[in-house]
């Protein structure tokens, strides 16, 4: 008999939110037929937190020592049995009906992919800025649902036809692979759909401004990265190729960012206005990393990018 349904979460050192995300899990009003947690450091304590839920939910814990994004998530879809796939982040929290939701996106024919929305778990400036810079112009519970150009692994779910046809998870991008691969999905005729009442709660790393702005930085180099690689992208020609013309026309960048981040954020997030000034200094960081990326693509660079899960 097939397995219906596998839940893939890829964690790396962070055993205590990796508790909170499968203690959420075993209130789920869909049960889930297997939950496979890959392992990316491998590290003993996380081993034990996952074998601490066996009693309640049907999980596996799998080391993967090379380390990555997509080096991560292609070692679930390997590992994983069922015929339709759940991704979520280990500093997730969904809701009960998380799961019931999702489902019903793609058990209704609405949709090949379907991903839902996030909310900040995290209070303070830091965190609020994050959430405005990344989660709250496209994942905010408050948008519309409907077609989507790409999705998140922090919050999915996709049929196994989806991976045959699409392929793998890029594992040279340092991130948005996750990006990379719904897009890849949409070009290949399936359908993607944004579907906001399918809430998780994020509980980010970030509490501090300097955390803030590394994070920031982080983000720009791999997000440029990815553009960098895909040339067709609407939003790729902003960005300028060449590295001394990324430096030269940083504030000009940092400014178009900022601007984006307070439409985005609009009505939703009212104090994307006030907290425009310190968006900006996160955005001039963003695309300081975008240079960086540029400057290691134009050189041929083939390290990982100090990829972590």
């Amino acid at each position: 008999m097939g397995v219906e349904s596998s839940l893939i979460i890829i964690t790396l050192r962070r055993a205590a939110l990796l508790r909170n995300t499968l203690e959420a899990l075993t209130r789920q009003t869909r049960p889930l037929s297997e939950i496979v947690v890959i392992d990316n450091g491998p590290d003993a304590e996380t081993e034990r937190v996952a074998g601490s839920f066996r009693a309640r939910l049907p999980i596996r814990c799998v080391a993967e020592p090379r380390r990555g994004y997509g080096v991560a998530r292609n070692r679930g879809l390997a590992e994983a049995r069922g015929e339709v796939l759940y991704f979520l982040d280990d500093d997730c929290v969904a809701e009960p009906d998380w799961a019931e939701t999702l489902w019903s996106a793609v058990a209704s024919g609405r949709a090949d992919l379907a991903g839902g929305s996030r909310v900040s778990g995290r209070t303070g400036l830091a965190a609020r800025l994050e959430y405005l810079s990344t989660d709250g112009p496209v994942l905010s519970p408050q948008l519309p649902g409907g077609p989507a150009r790409h999705l998140s692994t922090s919050n999915l779910v996709l049929s196994r036809e989806v991976v045959g046809r699409t392929g793998p998870f890029d594992e040279t991008l340092a991130m948005c692979e996750d990006r990379d691969f719904t897009v890849r999905a949409r070009e290949r005729g399936f359908r993607l759909l944004y579907e906001p009442r399918a809430q998780v709660t994020h509980y980010s790393s970030v509490e501090r401004m300097a955390q803030y702005l590394g994070r920031m930085r982080h983000y720009g180099l791999g997000t440029s990265q990815y553009f960098a690689r895909r040339p067709q992208e609407s939003l790729a020609r902003f960005f300028p190729r060449h590295p001394a013309a990324r430096l030269m026309l940083l504030p000009v960048l940092a400014a178009a960012g900022t601007a984006y981040l307070i439409r985005g954020n609009l009505p939703h997030g009212l104090d994307a206005v006030p907290l425009g000034p310190l968006l900006f200094v996160g955005q001039l960081w963003w695309h300081w990393g975008g240079f960086e990326a540029m400057r290691l693509e134009r050189g041929g660079s083939n390290r990982r990018y100090n990829q972590t899960a």
